[in-house]
C-alpha cells in the first residue's frame, strides 16, 4: 500500500500526533525484546541447570513490567492515531468546503451534490481507519 504523502503533510498539527505513535510504538518494542530476552536468559539457565527462585522472580518482573508497558504503549498509540486522524479530517473537511464556497452555486453543473455529501462526510471518516 503507498502513502499518500500530500495527504500526511497536509494538516501540520498531525505530524506531533504521528511522531508520538512511531515513539510509543519503538518502546512497545523494547519493552517486548526486554522481556523475550529475560525469557530466554530463564531457559538457557533451565536448560544449564542453574535456575534459581531469584531468576524466577526476575524473570516474571520484568515480564509483568514489560507487559504494563506495552499496554500502556498501545493505549497511547491507540489515541495518538485518533488525534491525527482527527486533525486530518477536520482540516479536508475545511478545505473541500473552502473550495465549495469558493465554486458558489456552480459546482452542481461539475460534480452532484450527493457526491460532494460521500467526498465529505463518508470519504474522509474512511480516512479514520
Amino acid at each position: 500500500m503507498m502513502i499518500n504523502k500530500r495527504l500526511i503533510c497536509t494538516p501540520s498539527e498531525s505530524k506531533k500526533y504521528v511522531a508520538a505513535n512511531v515513539a510509543l510504538q519503538w518502546c512497545s518494542l523494547a519493552a517486548n525484546i526486554a522481556m523475550m530476552w529475560s525469557i530466554a536468559g530463564l531457559l538457557a539457565a533451565l536448560y544449564g541447570g542453574t535456575a534459581g527462585p531469584e531468576r524466577l522472580r526476575g524473570t516474571a518482573a520484568t515480564a509483568v513490567i514489560a507487559v504494563a508497558v506495552r499496554f500502556a504503549c498501545t493505549v497511547g498509540t491507540s489515541r495518538m492515531g485518533w488525534l491525527s486522524s482527527k486533525a486530518v479530517k477536520r482540516t479536508l473537511r475545511e478545505q473541500i468546503y473552502r473550495k465549495l464556497l469558493r465554486l458558489g452555486a456552480s459546482y452542481r453543473e461539475q460534480t452532484g451534490t450527493s457526491e460532494i455529501v460521500q467526498v465529505a462526510v463518508e470519504g474522509v471518516d474512511q480516512l479514520e481507519t
